[in-house]
């Protein structure tokens, strides 16, 4: 389970890239600077202004990550040998998620394919944070549990080899995209008492997805 950290203050993965977190930085401070947002948004501000005074500097990014690994190392392994096994939850489609996401899932969707094939990204393109909300019973929240999230993922058509084309036909099988589409499951593991609001960012990078990741923000039953 991981608290409020700066890579969550600037709305970055742990692993932007250091013209990233400049320009997340740049971007916030415009919106949030007390001068344009009022008094209201000091206190936000600053928040901002600390965590890119961290990230922005290497060794202190270094030191806060290694602080951060040890902590959530910390964390697992107390869990572990304090909880009974966890729940496991069903499935949570992310397809099926598109009213509960902050950004458009259609501008999501048209990253997918290019991680197969590396084609038209942008240089200047970052991370898409996909964000959507679990429900727990107060018994999953207690105990810890396991919530499989499915995703779509691309690999190149099996008829056609990623051409698009079939001999000197289109290919029917792909649509003449050169891609297949099936889902793909990461294990997202919620830790024992966990509390409302508590926030997981996962990784998509297992499956070959590297331009957007998930965050998935926790709610308890009443």
């Amino acid at each position: 389970m991981q608290s409020k950290t700066y890579y969550m203050v600037l709305g970055v993965p742990s692993t932007e890239s250091d013209s990233g977190i400049r320009a997340a930085y740049r971007d916030l401070a415009k919106r949030f600077h007390p001068d344009v947002a009022g008094e209201h948004a000091t206190r936000s501000f600053q928040e901002i202004s600390e965590a890119y005074r961290v990230l922005s500097d290497p060794q202190r990014r270094r030191e806060y990550n290694r602080e951060l690994s040890l902590a959530e190392a910390h964390a697992v392994a107390s869990a572990r040998r304090s909880a009974p096994d966890p729940l496991v939850r069903e499935s949570v489609p992310i397809s099926g998620n598109r009213d509960g996401t902050r950004a458009p899932f259609e501008a999501i969707d048209d990253r997918f394919p290019r991680n197969l094939s590396g084609l038209r990204v942008p240089k200047s393109e970052r991370p898409e944070c996909l964000e959507f909300q679990v429900l727990l019973t107060r018994e999953e929240a207690s105990r810890g549990c396991i919530v499989p999230v499915t995703v779509p993922v691309f690999s190149r058509c099996r008829r056609c080899g990623g051409t698009g084309r079939d001999g000197i036909f289109l290919c029917a099988y792909c649509q003449q995209q050169g891609l297949s589409e099936h889902e793909a499951s990461v294990h997202v593991r919620l830790l024992p008492l966990t509390s409302p609001g508590a926030i997981y960012e996962i990784s998509l990078r297992s499956l070959g997805i590297h331009h957007v990741f998930l965050r998935l923000r926790v709610a308890v039953e009443a």
